[in-house]
């Protein structure tokens, strides 16, 4: 709700960051779901994971820096990762 910009240290903007993934991720965290199994028995699963983030990578990233970013994801705890190339 700023009318300006504000210059703050590259540290308190990575805290900043850091405390706002993990509030995101803590307040959408899904450790189980339950569905059916191949027999069609009804079973409680467990999925740790967050569909609240998601990682989009783009053309101008290496494959390194993609692999980076997918290995960072999963860390993150969520299945919505996706690349400019496959959209």
């Amino acid at each position: 709700g700023a009318d300006r910009w504000q210059e703050i240290s590259w540290d308190e903007a990575f805290d900043r960051i850091a405390k706002k993934v993990k509030a995101t991720r803590d307040a959408n965290w899904i450790a189980t779901e339950r569905a059916k199994d191949k027999d069609g028995v009804e079973r409680e699963w467990r999925v740790n994971r967050t569909d609240a983030i998601g990682f989009l990578g783009g053309a101008q990233n290496t494959n390194e820096e993609c692999y980076l970013f997918s290995k960072m994801a999963r860390l993150f705890g969520t299945a919505y990762v996706e690349h400019q190339a496959r959209l």
